[in-house]
């Protein structure tokens, strides 16, 4: 089994496959026969055998093995045979390349599996959606912090020939970079020996791969902000009558039935995963409300200080331990970096859960939750920073805003990219008080950008940091006018005002040539 850094555990993939697909299995009424139309029964009279295109190597959803097509849509090819009474053969020895070329052409007559896309339309007719799939990007373990595909910008991604993913991420993202394969073991493999940085397909089929192939320096790092993938039988456009025939089927498959096919391919591959009832918790939590995640920042905060002591006598106790070898110090070190890595992981988890949350939202909940999620990225930079610096106890403070800042910018989808410019007269900053220092930073730069440089196309933001008598002298301009809502402003504002008194400071602010804050602070 792998370890995923998307949910912190191990996969249930029955579980998780379950609860996505009852949702759509449930919407679906059922009767116990079906009736076809005068036309429809004729149609199948005429064509008693009809053949297929398919993808030969997409478990558990299509398998052709010797001759035998087989999987979930295999069990459903069944299901339409039985009820229209023809036979449905699979073309021997076909690539999903060649049925997507065939289907175009119209050498291919229809799939009984296929992404609905615009692009697809415009030659096949398809049925409504009888099978979805979560999207998710698979990196190496080794990888830096990737959140979603915004992450992915500049990078490059490996994705089989002619899958639909490929259409939506050329459409969505262009500055991602596709490398095309023939297939999603070569694109996983790809991402394994580092030719690409990640792949994007779906939950169920992705990590079937990666622990039948045993890929165990990959993981499934984030969800996509698609919709989960939307399956459905495709025919050419002048067999109108198999699409209608089909849907009747489907539209006539009991839940129950539906169940027992996913339990028969689902539960034979994956038998260890998260508890159900842990699964819950996690998304009711997202669920009761925005107000109590705000709650837990401010909380965190002191929770974090009790972690550093505790951290602390670790240290101690280490150093006592294994002061009689030398060699023994980067045994503490390793103990150091998977504290901080195990923290970051957790709140990844909580960034991946919202994002995942944020797409069923409205606007103003999305909203909410796109700025807990900055707040709580701020918080896991600080941990990935310290996971990935030779110096356990500082940090380099330049590097760190610059990098905050650059994340912000780049949730705001911002065209014109305010110019950041940052002057520190110190190097490196200790942990105690940078935590605080990463949310003030956080609220100050978002509120610029939604406030202050929102229709500013030479926007600006001067950061200052100077350290006299054991106090921390910063500045923060941007060049932009506050337009703030009272109401909604609150929050972030008082934010501002916790942190700066939790390190035993000041500060004002002036709205001269632009907001500019100045901040004294003790270290």
């Amino acid at each position: 089994m792998f370890q995923c850094n998307y949910l912190n555990n191990q996969y249930t993939l029955k579980t998780i496959f379950l609860l996505v697909s009852c949702l759509f299995i449930w919407s679906f009424s059922y009767t116990q026969n079906i009736n076809f139309t005068k036309k429809e029964k004729e149609w199948i009279k005429a064509h008693p055998v009809i053949e297929h295109g398919y993808e030969p190597h997409w478990p558990p959803y299509e398998i052709y093995e010797n001759g035998n097509y087989t999987g979930i849509i295999g069990d459903y090819v069944k299901i339409l045979e039985r009820e229209i009474g023809i036979k449905i053969k699979p073309i021997p020895g076909i690539t999903w390349n060649e049925t997507v070329e065939g289907l175009k052409s119209g050498k291919i007559d229809f799939t009984v599996c296929a992404g609905i896309t615009d692009e697809r339309k415009e030659y096949l007719n398809f049925t409504k959606p009888y099978i979805s799939s979560p999207l998710i990007i698979v990196t190496r373990k080794d990888g830096g912090f990737i959140g979603g595909l915004n992450d992915l910008h500049g990078k490059t991604i490996a994705l089989p020939v002619n899958y639909y993913t490929g259409e939506l991420i050329s459409k969505d993202y262009p500055e991602i970079k596709i490398l095309t394969k023939e297939s999603i073991e070569d694109a996983i493999k790809s991402v394994s020996l580092g030719e690409s940085e990640a792949f994007v397909g779906s939950l169920v089929v992705a990590t079937y791969y990666i622990e039948n192939l045993g890929y165990s320096n990959l993981k499934i790092a984030a969800p996509t902000d698609y919709d989960k993938a939307q399956i459905g039988l495709a025919a050419r456009k002048d067999w109108p009558e198999l699409i209608s025939i089909c849907q009747k089927v489907f539209d006539n498959i009991s839940p129950q039935e539906k169940n027992d096919i996913i339990e028969r391919w689902i539960s034979v591959r994956y038998e260890y995963g998260i508890n159900p009832a842990k699964l819950k918790s996690y998304i009711t939590y997202v669920l009761i409300g925005v107000g109590l995640l705000f709650v837990f920042i401010l909380l965190w905060t002191k929770s974090l200080k009790k972690e550093i002591e505790k951290r602390k006598q670790i240290e101690q106790q280490l150093e006592i331990t294994l002061a009689d070898a030398n060699k023994k110090s980067e045994e503490r070190k390793i103990l150091l970096q998977e504290i901080h890595h195990r923290v970051k992981n957790n709140l990844q988890v909580i960034i991946s859960l919202l994002r995942l949350q944020k797409s069923d939202a409205d606007e103003i909940l999305s909203e909410k939750l796109n700025e807990t999620i900055t707040r709580i990225n701020s918080i896991a930079l600080v941990h990935e920073k310290t996971y990935n610096s030779e110096n356990l106890a500082n940090i380099k403070l330049k590097e760190y805003i610059e990098s905050l800042a650059d994340d912000i910018i780049l949730s705001f989808s911002y065209q014109n990219k305010p110019v950041l410019t940052v002057n520190s007269t110190i190097e490196n900053i200790n942990l105690k008080p940078l935590v605080p220092l990463a949310l003030i930073f956080n609220e100050l730069i978002t509120n610029s950008l939604k406030h202050g440089l929102k229709n500013i196309k030479n926007g600006s933001i001067e950061i200052n940091i100077s350290v006299r008598d054991n106090h921390l002298y910063m500045t923060y301009h941007d060049n932009g006018t506050w337009i703030e809502n009272k109401e909604k402003s609150n929050f972030g504002l008082s934010l501002i005002d916790t942190f700066t008194e939790q390190l035993d400071g000041s500060y004002t602010r002036t709205t001269e040539n632009g907001t500019t804050y100045n901040f004294e602070l003790e270290l």
